[in-house]
């Protein structure tokens, strides 16, 4: 895995490259997001990446995250009870990126915006009909005045039917407004070759990353193909920068690939595929720190990721294995408490496989690190950490089935509660749990067949694909009693291909959704074929039929 990551980077590195020497080969026809379980059955974004019953159980918790073990403890699942928020709310069910912020959750997805004020109990969405264009969050950071920023990004299909991503702006809503306002990814002229700069002229394999809005005006972004750009009057116009002071040149330059960008306390960070680099004066001068220019380096210099922790002031960030002539890059989270001067590295054994971490989120002392293999957290500053156990909902038993997580944020719960809210995003849906993961209320993107009885048991994503073994197809439905439940498959010569049975507890008020997933095998454990495929549902007493079709 470690080996396909250095060869992704090369491989797009090259792409790019191709389409600055022949921008007009790369856009012949523009799809919206791919990759994205949703019920909509439109396609979702393609992202490269680019949060005690008893003493007993509350000891072991305690024990396993003091534990001196340098691998990370497994803790087993855990269900019980919890209130009841709208589960079935959000766009979309690839979380890419959780905001809290003033009371507000911001949740990208690959089909939009969604946001909650009352920690899941009502969401109000943003689809690109709402804030123009096509395609799925890509980056958001919201400014001090309350406005949400927003970049976009889908994909196009070039010629030989290659699919490359397509970088569609930015937008931002200011809270006293219902409307976005657009801004077109940032680009150069063709003759913009001053000092030897190579100009980035097209938005395929351009899309932005992340994003820092310093305030109403200065909003600093990094992109794979643009680079780091600054702009001061809020988008009209943009400055390209580079922290090596080398002439921009994204197709020859690894340190002009941006991916991460973080302000704070009046200080810029900026992540590339290169290392990190630090500027104290607005961009003025930089610092670099790279996995070979100190003591006590980064991990690796390919940086996706960059956050601050306000409890001790410490920086942390995702360092990859990169481009490493070296051959002594590997995956790990990287920090630094003074500045950059030297940096401690942490869950390496854990990531030791090529596993990418994805985000860190932070509650006071408390650390958590969304992965391709789980949530991680530490309450003792890295020392150890904890995997957490397997995302199940205590009401409805929803799973996440997935390992890849790709986003985490915190919030307070109350001020008589000093425990807080751990909220985690992955490739299945959206997860919340305020007891450290004993009980959890997960989030999905589904219509209610109470809302829309019509079908009363449809499939979705429809058409599914086997290989996406983190995101299964669902069964929807709702139960008001006690109720056996039987889903049988069949191929488009009638012959079944599976059975599925399964039992469900009498519902609480407001908790009528159930599925039931499948993961496109059939009895024997094959791989079900391409095709049409009918399914009956036997639902307590009553048969419906739908229909799947199966695309791998």
């Amino acid at each position: 895995m470690v080996e396909s990551a250095r060869c992704f980077i090369k491989f797009v590195f090259c792409s790019y490259s191709r389409a600055l020497l022949n921008p007009t080969d790369y856009g012949e026809v523009e799809k919206g997001p791919t990759c994205e379980n949703n019920q909509s059955n439109q396609p979702g974004i393609k992202m490269l990446m680019q949060k005690h019953r008893d003493c007993l159980i509350s000891s072991i918790f305690v024990f396993l995250c003091l534990t001196t073990f340098s691998i990370a403890q497994v803790i087993q699942s855990y269900e019980i009870n919890n209130t009841v928020p709208d589960r079935g709310g959000l766009l979309g069910n690839s979380i890419t990126d959780l905001i809290w912020e003033d009371g507000t959750l911001y949740v990208g997805t690959g089909f939009g915006l969604s946001v909650t004020s009352e920690e899941g109990e009502t969401w109000t969405n943003y689809a690109p009909e709402d804030y123009g264009g096509r395609g799925g969050v890509s980056a958001m950071d919201v400014n001090p005045d309350g406005s949400i920023w927003i970049a976009v990004g889908a994909d196009t299909v070039v010629q030989d039917d290659q699919r490359l991503q397509l970088g569609q702006g930015l937008r931002y809503l200011h809270p006293d407004s219902n409307d976005w306002v657009r801004i077109a990814q940032p680009i150069d002229a063709r003759d913009d070759t001053l000092g030897g700069k190579q100009p980035t002229t097209t938005p395929v394999q351009n899309i932005t990353f992340d994003m820092a809005v310093v305030d109403t005006n200065e909003i600093w972004i990094a992109s794979w193909g643009g680079g780091v750009r600054r702009t001061t009057d809020r988008g009209q116009t943009w400055e390209v920068i580079t922290t090596d002071g080398k002439p921009f040149d994204a197709g020859g330059n690894f340190n002009h690939l941006g991916f991460s960008v973080l302000s704070v306390n009046n200080t810029i960070w900026v992540g590339t595929v290169g290392g990190i680099s630090k500027s104290t004066n607005g961009g003025q001068t930089w610092q670099r720190f790279t996995h070979t220019n100190q003591n006590q380096p980064i991990s690796g210099n390919w940086v996706i990721g960059m956050w601050h922790n306000p409890y001790d002031n410490s920086i942390w960030a995702t360092t990859l294995r990169g481009n490493d002539e070296t051959g002594t890059e590997f995956n790990a989270i990287s920090k630094t408490d003074n500045g950059g001067l030297t940096w401690e590295i942490h869950l390496q054994e854990e990531l030791s496989d090529g596993t990418f971490p994805r985000y860190v989120a932070f509650y006071d002392s408390a650390v958590y690190v969304a992965s391709e293999k789980g949530v991680y957290k530490s309450i003792d500053d890295g020392a150890t950490w904890l995997k957490l156990p397997p995302i199940v909902d205590s009401v409805s038993g929803e799973k996440l089935l997935t390992s890849t997580f790709f986003s985490v944020a915190t919030s307070a719960t109350s001020p008589q509660n000093p425990d807080h809210r751990l909220w985690v995003g992955s490739a299945d849906g959206l997860a919340s749990t305020e007891n450290s993961g004993f009980e959890w209320t997960v989030y999905r993107s589904f219509i209610s067949t109470r809302e829309r009885p019509d079908p009363a048991v449809y499939a979705y994503p429809n058409p599914y694909s086997p290989l996406h073994t983190d995101r299964p197809c669902r069964f929807q439905f709702d139960i008001t009693d006690a109720t056996d439940v039987t889903i049988d498959i069949y191929n488009f010569a009638m012959e079944r291909v599976i059975s599925i049975n399964q039992s469900h507890g009498a519902p609480t008020e407001g908790t009528y959704d159930r599925s039931i997933t499948w993961d496109g095998k059939d009895n024997n454990g094959r791989m079900v074929d391409n095709g049409v495929y009918f399914f009956r549902a036997k639902v307590g007493e009553d048969v419906h039929w739908g229909k799947i079709v199966i695309v791998n």
